[in-house]
Order: structure tokens, then sequence, then C-alpha cells
């Protein structure tokens, strides 16, 4: 019986040499084990594995702020008031073109950027409420930690697939109808070929706004509203830059100012994608994760169509006002 007991807790390779278990078998333990060094075969664990979440604790901190940990009121405010900015400078494309277009192309031009203002709100409504609809359930999927069958699946599959398709539609539709819709919201005109150019163009960029909303929208899913911030400030002034570029040296009037627009609004994406690329490996899609469900597809439809007109519904309203 005394031997019994000395072998098991001299001769067992385990006992003695307690690291070989937990370095090829970190998560494991077996708690029928009784030996003296138990305790420090405990100790150990609980090191090794504070060490191993430690780790996924700082990758997880380094795409996402912890909105766990902290004063509530400061977490809320610390992540929407980039959101808050943002919007703001969303404005800032149609207001600097019409500030830009009335100084150096004249009156005419200007009133036809301003008569086309409630078709861009209403594309930006749109594409807004989507993609933000869109990456809910990547939020509800990042923050359960299912990142392997779930968060990328809903990343690839859903937003991108959809948003993609749903972009293609509005281009061809906007594109197919703009001169009825104009027509229909008593565009005068003497403006009328201006405003038409104007807005053709802007139509024309719609899955450029859409690259850079889906990918913005898809940050801040991780709990990251800084970024797309800073990328938006880049891109207004990218488009202030432009739109005197163009306007000014190659005397491109309203339309130059579109295609600004479109350009700045496309740069801004591309600079969302490469932040991604770089800094955030968890967003690194693999093959399996093209492969999505119907399930995904539907639920990201009904939450994302109902806050695309809910982000549109004024500007369908101040539409319908017009054409009365």
């Amino acid at each position: 019986m005394r031997w019994s007991w000395w072998k098991k807790m001299c001769c067992s390779w385990n006992s003695i040499f307690p690291y070989r278990r937990f370095l090829s078998e970190p998560l494991r333990f077996e708690r029928n084990v009784k030996t003296p060094f138990q305790d420090i075969y405990i100790r150990e664990k609980l090191v090794y594995n504070k060490h191993v979440f430690r780790k996924k604790e700082d990758i997880m901190k380094s795409v996402q702020n912890d909105m766990t940990v902290g004063s509530p009121m400061k977490m809320i405010l610390s992540f929407t008031f980039p959101i808050f900015l943002g919007n703001v400078f969303q404005q800032f494309y149609n207001m600097a073109d019409a500030v830009i277009v009335g100084k150096f192309v004249g009156t005419k031009a200007l009133a036809a950027v301003g008569s086309t203002g409630t078709i861009m709100f209403l594309i930006y409504g749109f594409v807004v409420g989507m993609t933000a609809g869109f990456t809910v359930l990547t939020a509800q999927k990042f923050g359960a930690g299912d990142m392997q069958g779930g968060m990328r699946r809903t990343v690839a599959g859903g937003a991108g697939i959809l948003s993609f398709l749903i972009g293609l539609f509005l281009t061809v539709t906007f594109m197919l109808f703009m001169k009825p819709l104009l027509h229909l919201m008593h565009t005068p005109s003497d403006i009328f070929a201006d405003a038409y150019k104007y807005i053709m163009i802007v139509s024309g960029g719609i899955l450029a706004q859409m690259l850079y909303n889906l990918l913005s929208s898809i940050l801040r899913a991780l709990g990251n509203s800084k970024i797309p911030l800073y990328f938006l400030i880049i891109s207004a002034l990218l488009n202030i830059v432009l739109d005197l570029f163009l306007i000014i040296v190659f005397q491109m009037g309203a339309p130059g100012a579109a295609i600004a627009t479109v350009v700045a609004q496309g740069i801004s994406g591309v600079l969302c994608l490469i932040y991604i690329m770089w800094k955030i490996p968890i967003l690194h899609l693999k093959k399996e994760d093209w492969h999505v469900g119907g399930q995904i597809y539907a639920i990201q439809l009904k939450i994302g169509l109902p806050m695309a007109l809910q982000y549109s519904i004024t500007a369908i309203g101040t539409m319908m006002v017009q054409s009365a």
C-alpha cells in the first residue's frame, strides 16, 4: 500500500513534470489525479491559461473597444460621437459641390446641383440604413465569439453579396428612371441638363458609396467607430480638392463635381478595405466563409430593408412634396 502511494507520487511522469501535459493539451485537466504535485499543476495551469486568454484579449482589443468594461455612459459616448460626426461629414459632399460650383461655375449650375439634393439624400439614406442593418448580425456573432462559422459568413456571403447585388440594382434603377424622376419633381428646364448629368454620375457611383458604408458598418460592428470617421474626413477633404481641380482646371462644371464625389467616396472605401486587410486578421475571408445558408440572408434582409426605408423616409416625403 505504501509502495503504491510512493509510486503514484514519485514515478508519475505527469506529476513530476506537470508542464508536459499542459504544453501538449493546454485546456485539459484531469481532476481525478491526486498527487502532492497537484497544487503545482493547478497553479501553473492557471498561469498558462491566463497567458493564453490574455493573448486572445489583446487580439480582441486590437480590433474593437471592449464595451463591457468601464463606465457605460463613457463607452456609449465614445462610440456614438464618431458616428455623429461621420453623419455630418457625409453631408459635406453635396454641400462642397454646391458651394464650389456656385462660386466658379454660376448660379444655374448651383441650382442644378441643389435640385438633386433630395435624390442624393434618398440614395445616402437607403445605402447607410441597409448596410447598418446587414451588419447587425455581424455584431451579434462577434459579441458571441462565433468567429469561424458565424461572423465571417455574415460579412462575406451575407453583407458582402447582398450589398453588391442591391447596390447594382439601385444603380440600374436610378439610371433608368432618373429622367422621369426629375420631371416628376418639376425640375426647371433651364437647369435640367446639368442636374441630369450631375445626378446620373452620382447614381453610377452608388457601388462606391456602398463599399465605404458597408466596410465602415463592419468596423463599427466590431466596436471601432473612429477609423471610419478618419477615412471619411480624408474623403471629404479630397472631394474639395478634386472639385477645385476638375472645375477650375478642366472646366467640367457640375459633372466634374459629381466625378469628384464618386472618386472620393471610392477612395474612402478602398482605405477601409486596406485597413481591414492589414489590421484585422479575423476578417480575412476563407473559401468556406462564402458558403452561406438561406437563414443568414433572410435575417439580414429582414433587418436591413426596414432600416433602409427608415433612413430614407424623410427624403421620400420631401420628394412627394416637391412632386405635388
